[in-house]
């Protein structure tokens, strides 16, 4: 009921975008078609058109329909999501005898990030990013550990001239205990 709800919202915002561009497009479409039709039949007056300012006037405009659109698009955020750290509180709370197996959170990563993981956890939490650059590749890696940490689920510490990859201690509990 709630994605049905949440969907119809989506479209509607939607519409309400092609509608406010649509208009946009039609009234610089018709401003620069009369003042060209003008200027060509020579009747342009600047007492009636005032050409100078037809540039800033669009210009203007387009800057408003801009924001606008900024404003619905950018503003999407849903009441039902599940802030950031209202999710880091659910996980570092959750009962180990709840899970089976904590693995299964791996489901929910990209297969890069799975598979250096993996190979994380089979390391004991600790490997530095060079071995790991020698598996995947080192801008693999690279994007992979990134992807890790703005998650939340690796740090990443200076070791010598190589960085060592260290799992968070929430994860390290889930998934070494069972090991």
């Amino acid at each position: 009921m709630k994605i049905k709800r949440m969907k119809i919202v989506h479209e509607k915002k939607i519409l309400g975008i092609i509608i406010i561009l649509s208009i946009f497009i039609f009234l610089v479409s018709f401003g620069t078609l009369y003042a060209q039709t003008h200027i060509i039949e020579g009747t342009a007056c600047s007492c009636t058109l005032p050409i100078p300012l037809l540039i800033p006037t669009f210009s203007s405009f387009g800057v408003i329909v801009g924001a606008l659109v900024y404003y619905f698009i950018g503003y999407s955020k849903h009441k039902e999501d599940i802030p950031r750290k209202e999710l880091l509180k659910r996980l570092e709370s959750y009962n180990k005898k709840d899970v089976k197996d904590p693995k299964i959170f791996l489901n929910f990563l990209d297969n890069r990030e799975k598979q250096i993981l993996e190979v994380l956890i089979k390391n004991r939490g600790e490997i530095t990013q060079a071995k790991l650059s020698s598996l995947f590749g080192k801008v693999v890696v690279f994007r992979a550990i990134e992807s890790l940490k703005r998650k939340g689920i690796v740090k990443k510490e200076n070791y010598g001239k190589t960085n060592k990859i260290i799992l968070e201690d929430v994860y390290k509990d889930a998934f070494l205990n069972t090991t």
